[in-house]
């Protein structure tokens, strides 16, 4: 019985995403964006994703942003995730923007084996002399010498020991929280770039989320280790994590009250890519060989290599310091009044509820896009104007717009009109097996989905399907039965007949709802 009406589509994505505003980008980080997207083939949240990324893991280490609301400079470092499926190009497209990053690690490598070299050196003359001096000190004490002399002379040169050079991690993969605090501990600025980021999630879950609060806030973070001295730093990190959709939701489903409640996914900007499962099945990937394309993309990169050089010079010099920037007077009153929006939204849409915890890190999210956006393009100005705040305002709206499509689908409003939208295809099943007979209410009771036999949780169901007009309550007579029937159109439901066996299709008739 094909002509039986379905119900009205289950809608899940209850908030549409609008299309990234590309224009608010920097020229040069636009050109960028689109080289990646290759033609098509590479989706445009992907490119923006791995580009943010790589400005935020270049510029972390150079430049910090003064919060108006708190006086106090802040990281400019981004946490980013992309959700996109296997095939998307996600690995793809981040080593095209790798090779600055893998050229600095190279000339670090390089430096290193040079300081080593020569600590070696320095430390042979030094233990030589130390074994010396502690052969005086023994000699005097055996020939109970005057002692003061070699005491001395052996107490300064222990404190003339030389520092074996530690090699900077910058970059991390697959890595544990252990692991990742440790290097932080010796040089407390790098990026964790995963391109299957599920296992890291679900490790910052079970282990220590307040870690990645904590540098994402630009705190200082004790380190604390049995049989050894306390360490005490301030981690500045990027993190740059994709992962596939489907093991996403899994961890989510896993680890929802963890991820949540420790605060480590309201600071992330989140973006969900729908890809389109036919052409992506066809996707190989062949670079562009638009001669402006690769020039966009050269230009960027050597951009990025200008910053990632200010930053070798600092770690070889040991130098720490970090540029300033603050916000113009007009971009200060748009940047207040923009939090208040976002603030209000859930007021305004409940449907803004699922990330109302994402809602109250937006601000210092914009404040640092605003940084980044500007100290890409002009390293001398101290003062981010009112423009450059709009546009990351912009950028803001559109990662929050992904958040809440996404994490609509944990509420209780989106899992209510799941159990409409099956409970209702259970009703049209059964109406095509009964030969578009209605049937008794008492029926889901007994045969339907085990879920829905309570009169608490069917009834809310069923009034919500009866609202849309595709079925009605109809008691024949006042000794009946309730019965559930289906609407034929034209305003006439189908009809009840209470002994149905061998009949033929019921009748139209108008319908004797009951309330």
């Amino acid at each position: 019985m094909s002509y039986l009406p379905l119900m009205p589509g289950f809608q899940h994505q209850t908030i549409p995403v609008p299309t990234i505003p590309l224009w608010v980008f920097t020229s040069m980080m636009q050109n960028s964006m689109n080289h990646l997207q290759d033609g098509g083939k590479i989706p445009v949240e992907l490119a923006v994703n791995v580009t943010l990324s790589a400005v935020s893991e270049a510029c972390q280490s150079l430049v910090e942003v003064i919060n108006p609301f708190t006086n106090m400079p802040e990281p400019c470092a981004l946490y980013i995730v992309t959700l996109a499926d296997s095939g998307t190009g996600k690995s793809t497209v981040n080593k095209q923007l790798r090779k600055p990053f893998d050229k600095l690690k190279a000339e670090l490598d390089e430096a290193f084996q040079e300081k080593l070299a020569a600590y070696e050196r320095d430390y042979a003359v030094w233990e030589t002399k130390l074994q010396a001096l502690k052969s005086n000190l023994r000699t005097a004490v055996k020939k109970q010498l005057f002692l003061n002399d070699a005491e001395a002379e052996l107490a300064l040169h222990t404190g003339l020991k030389p520092n074996k050079p530690v090699l900077p991690t910058l970059t991390y993969n697959d890595i544990s929280v252990a692991a990742l605090i440790e290097g932080l501990s010796e040089y407390p600025t790098g990026t964790v770039n995963s391109d299957e980021a599920s296992g890291f999630f679900e490790s910052c879950a079970k282990d220590n989320p307040a870690f990645f609060n904590k540098a994402w806030d630009g705190d200082r973070y004790e380190h604390k280790r049995s049989h050894q001295a306390t360490r005490s730093f301030k981690p500045t990190l990027t993190l740059s994590l994709m992962s596939q959709g489907p093991l996403f939701l899994n961890l989510m489903i896993k680890n929802q009250d963890k991820l949540l409640k420790s605060g480590l996914l309201a600071r992330f900007l989140f973006t969900n890519i729908h890809t389109n499962t036919a052409a992506r099945m066809g996707y190989r990937y062949h670079p562009n060989t638009s001669a402006d394309g690769e020039a966009a993309l050269t230009s960027f990169n050597i951009q990025i290599g200008k910053l990632l050089e200010k930053q070798k010079q600092n770690i070889l010099s040991g130098k720490t310091e970090k540029k300033t920037l603050k916000l113009s007077p007009e971009a200060v009153e748009f940047w207040e009044n923009k939090r208040e929006t976002w603030i209000s939204l859930p007021i305004n849409d409940p449907r803004w509820r699922c990330v109302d915890y994402m809602l109250q890190k937006a601000n210092t999210n914009t404040l640092r896009i605003a940084s980044l956006l500007h100290y890409f393009s002009d390293q001398e100005t101290d003062i981010i104007p009112l423009s450059v705040v709009q546009n990351a305002s912009l950028i803001m709206d559109w990662y929050l717009n992904q958040a809440v499509s996404w994490f609509y689908q944990f509420t209780d409003e989106y899992k209510f009109q799941r159990d409409v939208y099956e409970l209702y295809q259970w009703i049209n099943q059964k109406f095509i097996s009964n030969r578009g007979i209605p049937f008794k209410k008492n029926d889901i009771m007994k045969y339907g989905p085990n879920k829905f036999r309570r009169s608490d949780k069917l009834e809310p169901l069923l009034n919500s399907i009866i609202a849309t007009g595709a079925i009605a309550y109809v008691k024949p007579g006042p000794h009946s039965a309730v019965y559930i029937t289906w609407h034929m159109g034209n305003n006439y439901y189908a009809a009840v007949i209470e002994n149905a066996a061998n009949v033929q299709f019921p009748p139209q008739q108008l319908p004797k709802q009951i309330n």
